[in-house]
C-alpha cells in the first residue's frame, strides 16, 4: 500500500476529514492533500510524526506509517512541484531574453554544468534568477551570490554558510538540486570545488554566471549577448533594448511611450548604449526628467562621434561615470562610501562611518545606482557587482576604506551580535587592513580577530587572514601568529599549528607565552601525542599558580581533565574539573562555573553516572540560557538529552534534544547539532524507531569527536 494510500484510509477510518486533520496535527490541508494525491511521497520525519500523533497510531502502525514513506519511490518529476527557489526574487520582467530562457532550460534539463557567460551589465545575473525561478524539475534550487568574494579559498566555506550545513555535499546527497553560482568569476581559481561537488552529488545541476567559462569537463555554455538593438526606425517595434529602454522609461515616468516625436533619439541611445540592459536601466532612470534627446546628447559625449562595440565593458563603465555626473557632492560622498562595503550596507553603519544619516539614499536609488530593499524586517542597500567596481574605482577614497574598516573592526572587538549578517564587511575591512592601514591592527583586534573566526568555524579564511596581518602588524605580530596557529590547529593541521606557534614570540609577555602553551598543548593533543600535550598544560598550570593568575590556572585545570577525558582517565579527569569547579567557585565566575558543569557533567555521562551528569548539565543549561549564550546552552542541552537517555527517561530525553537541535541551528553550532542528532538517534534506536539509523548518520555529517563517532558506527553496525 502506497503512503498516499495508507493515509487516506486511515484518515476515513478515524472519521476525519483533511481540514481536521490539519487542525489536530499543525499540517497544512495543502500539505496533507498533496500527500493523499501522491504528489509528495518522502515527506519529513517531523510531518510524519505529527500526523501519526493526530490520528493516533499505534507503534506498530506508526512504523508501519513510516515505513511506507522511507520505501516510497522518487516522485515523478512531470507531477513534481518544487519548493520555493531560495534565490531573490524578480522585482522586474525581464525583457528580450525568450530564446535565451528557453535555451538555458533546456541545456539545464540535459547537462549538470551550464555556464552563462557574458560582460558585466548584460544581464547574466537576471537571466540566472529567472531560470530559477522556471526551473521545475529540481527538488531545491539555491543561489549563491559570490561577488563579495575575493579568495578562492572562501567558497567552501560560503556555501556551507549560505546552505546551514557543514557538509553541503551531504546534505544535498542524492537530490536533485539546482546549484546557482553567480559572478563566479570573482572566484575562478574554485572550479575544483565545483567538480568535486559534481562528483560527490549525481543528480547535483550547476548554473554558474561568469565573464568568462570555468574550464570543467562536461561544461556547457551559453553566451550571452546583449539585446537586439535597432538598425532603422522600421525595426523600432521588434529591438528588445528598445522594448526594454521604454518599459523602465514608463516605470520610473509614467505616460512614457515611444512615438514619432522621440522614436530616433530612442534608437540611437539604445544603439550608443550598445543594448547593454544595465546600461539601459541607468539611461531610463534619467528619462524621467529628462527627454530622450537630452540624454542622447549626454551619452554621445561619453564617446565622441563613434561606439567602440568590440568593448562593450568600457561603454558600460562610461555609462556608470556618466551616471554619477548628476549627483550632487553628498550625493557622490555617499556613493562613494557604498562603494568600500561589501555584500550590502545596513543603514546603522552606514550612519555610522558616514557620521551623519545618509539622506541621498532615495537619490541615488531612484538613479538605479543602488538597491534598497527588505531583509529580515531591516533595511539592506545593496548595489550591482558591475557598478561597484566603477565606484570603487572613481568615487571610493582611501578614507572612505579607512572610515569603513574602522567601524567593522570595532564591531569585531565588541563581538557585536550583528555580525553574523556582516562576514563579507568584515572581510573588507581586514583586507584593507593588511594592505594599506596596519595600524588598524592593534593586538586587541588580532585577539578578537582570532575569537571571531574560531566561533564562526571559518578557519581556512582565519588561518590565511591572520598569518597575513602577522607580516604587517608590528606588535601585534606574534598574536596574530598565535591566532593563526589556534585556527591551523581547529582545522585538523596540528604540525603547521606548532609551527606558526614557535615562530611567534612572547618574551615579556606571561600572557601570550600561557596562551601559546596552551596552544602547544592542544596541538599535541590532537595529534595524539598525549604527554607532550600533558606537559605544555602542565607548565601552564605552575606559570599560572606562581604568578597568582586564577583565571589561567582555571583554564588549564580544564584543559588537563578534558586530556585525561579523552584518554579514558576519568577519575583523573574528575578530579582536575573538580578542582576547576571549586576555583571557579571561589571567585564568584558564574560563567566559569557553568563551564566547569558542563566539563565534569560530560565526564559523568561516559562513565555511565547519569544521575549527577544530569544534575550538573541542567544547572549549567540555565545558566548559559540566562546569560544569553545560545550556542553554549545548545551543546550543554544536547549532553543532557544523552544523559536523560542513560537514564532511559525517553520522552525528556527526545524534548531536550529537540530543544538542543532548534538552538543550535539558529546559532549554527555544527558540533552541538552534531551531539542533538545522535541524542535523538539513542532515543529513536532504544524505542524501535525507524528514524534512528538517518538520525545517526546525519549526526555523521557534523564535526563530533572521534569517541562520539565510534559510538554512532556502533549504534548502525547493530541497526543494520
Amino acid at each position: 500500500m502506497s503512503l498516499a494510500e495508507m493515509l487516506a484510509g486511515l484518515r476515513s477510518s478515524r472519521g476525519l476529514s483533511q481540514e481536521q486533520l490539519a487542525e489536530q496535527s499543525g499540517i497544512s490541508v495543502r500539505a496533507i492533500g498533496e500527500i493523499e494525491r501522491g504528489a509528495t511521497r518522502r515527506p519529513q520525519r517531523e510531518t510524519l510524526r505529527a500526523l501519526g500523533g493526530a490520528l493516533g497510531l499505534t507503534a506498530e502502525e506508526q512504523e508501519a506509517f513510516t515505513r511506507s514513506a522511507r520505501s516510497a519511490p522518487p516522485p515523478n518529476t512531470r507531477k513534481h512541484t518544487p519548493v520555493r527557489p531560495a534565490l531573490p526574487a524578480p522585482v522586474t520582467s525581464i525583457v528580450g531574453r525568450a530564446a535565451d530562457l528557453t535555451a538555458v532550460l533546456r541545456l539545464i534539463a540535459d547537462s549538470r554544468l551550464v555556464t552563462i557567460t557574458g560582460t558585466g551589465g548584460v544581464g547574466k545575473t537576471r537571466l540566472a534568477l529567472e531560470v530559477g525561478w522556471r526551473a521545475a524539475r529540481f527538488d531545491s534550487v539555491h543561489g549563491l551570490d559570490l561577488s563579495p568574494l575575493r579568495h578562492p579559498d572562501d567558497v567552501p566555506q560560503a556555501l556551507a554558510e549560505s546552505l546551514r550545513t557543514p557538509s553541503p555535499a551531504a546534505l544535498i546527497g542524492d537530490g536533485r538540486w539546482l546549484l546557482v553560482l553567480d559572478s563566479f568569476e570573482h572566484v575562478a581559481a574554485a572550479a575544483g570545488t565545483v567538480a568535486t561537488l559534481l562528483a560527490s552529488c549525481p543528480r547535483l545541476t550547476v548554473l554558474a554566471t561568469s565573464r568568462s567559462p570555468l574550464r570543467l569537463r562536461g561544461e556547457h555554455l551559453w553566451p550571452l549577448a546583449p539585446l537586439s538593438i535597432p538598425d532603422g526606425d522600421a525595426e523600432l517595434d521588434s529591438s528588445a533594448a528598445v522594448q526594454l529602454l521604454v518599459e523602465r522609461a514608463a516605470a520610473v515616468r509614467p505616460g512614457f511611450a515611444l512615438t514619432s516625436d522621440n522614436a530616433a533619439a530612442v534608437a540611437a541611445l539604445c544603439r550608443r548604449l550598445d543594448g547593454l540592459p544595465l546600461a539601459l536601466e541607468l539611461a531610463a532612470a534619467r528619462l524621467r526628467t529628462q527627454s530622450p534627446a537630452q540624454v542622447l546628447a549626454q551619452v554621445r559625449s561619453l564617446h565622441g562621434d563613434t561606439v567602440d562595440l568590440a568593448d562593450r565593458h568600457v561603454s558600460l563603465r562610461r555609462t556608470v561615470e556618466w551616471s554619477t555626473r548628476g549627483l550632487t557632492d553628498l550625493d557622490r560622498q555617499l556613493f562613494g562610501l557604498l562603494g568600500a562595503f561589501a555584500g550590502g550596507a545596513d543603514p546603522v553603519d552606514v550612519e555610522a562611518v558616514l557620521g551623519a544619516p545618509p539622506l541621498s539614499l532615495t537619490t541615488l536609488a531612484a538613479h538605479s545606482l543602488i538597491t534598497v530593499v527588505d531583509r529580515a524586517g531591516g533595511t539592506r542597500i545593496g548595489m550591482l557587482d558591475t557598478i561597484r567596481e566603477v565606484v570603487e574605482d572613481q568615487l571610493t577614497s582611501a578614507a572612505d576604506r579607512h572610515a569603513h574598516a574602522s567601524h567593522f573592526l570595532r564591531l569585531v572587538r565588541d563581538s557585536d551580535p550583528r555580525l553574523a549578517d556582516e562576514l563579507e564587511n568584515v572581510r573588507a575591512a581586514i583586507q584593507y587592513a593588511v594592505d594599506a592601514a596596519p595600524g588598524l591592527l592593534s593586538v586587541a583586534t588580532i585577539r578578537a580577530l582570532t575569537s571571531h573566526y574560531v566561533a564562526r568555524g571559518r578557519f581556512a579564511e582565519g588561518r590565511r587572514m591572520l598569518t597575513a596581518a602577522a607580516a604587517v602588524a608590528g606588535g601585534a605580530q606574534s598574536w596574530a601568529l598565535l591566532g593563526a596557529a589556534i585556527l591551523a590547529n581547529e582545522s585538523g593541521d596540528p604540525d603547521a599549528a606548532l609551527a606558526l606557534a614557535l615562530s611567534a614570540s612572547f618574551d615579556a609577555d606571561p600572557e601570550g607565552q600561557a596562551a601559546t602553551l596552551t596552544l602547544i598543548g592542544n596541538a599535541h593533543k590532537f595529534a595524539g601525542r598525549y604527554e607532550e600535550a600533558a606537559a605544555a598544560y602542565t607548565g601552564v598550570l605552575s606559570q599560572a599558580r606562581m604568578a597568582g593568575d586564577a583565571r589561567r590556572e582555571t583554564i588549564a585545570l580544564n584543559n588537563l581533565g578534558a586530556l585525561a577525558h579523552d584518554r579514558g582517565a576519568y577519575p583523573e579527569a574528575i578530579r582536575y574539573h573538580s578542582a576547576a569547579l571549586a576555583r571557579k567557585r571561589e571567585l564568584g565566575d558564574r560563567r566559569g562555573i557553568a563551564v566547569a558543569q558542563l566539563n565534569l557533567g560530560a565526564v559523568r555521562n561516559d562513565t555511565g553516572d547519569h544521575l549527577a551528569a544530569a544534575a550538573l548539565l541542567a544547572e549549567s543549561a540555565a545558566t548559559f540560557a540566562a546569560l544569553g549564550e545560545p550556542g553554549s546552552e545548545a551543546f550543554t542541552l544536547a549532553l543532557l538529552a544523552q544523559a536523560q537517555a542513560g537514564l532511559t527517561l525517553w520522552s525528556d530525553a527526545r524534548s531536550t534534544a529537540h530543544r538542543a537541535l532548534a538552538l543550535a541551528r539558529r546559532v549554527e553550532h555544527a558540533q552541538a547539532t552534531g551531539l542533538a542528532l545522535l541524542a535523538l538517534g539513542l532515543t529513536a534506536a532504544a524505542t524501535g524507531s525507524p528514524d534512528a539509523s538517518p538520525l545517526f548518520e546525519e549526526a555523521l555529517t557534523y564535526p563530533l569527536g572521534l569517541p562520539d563517532q565510534v559510538r554512532i558506527r556502533e549504534h548502525l553496525a547493530q541497526l543494520a
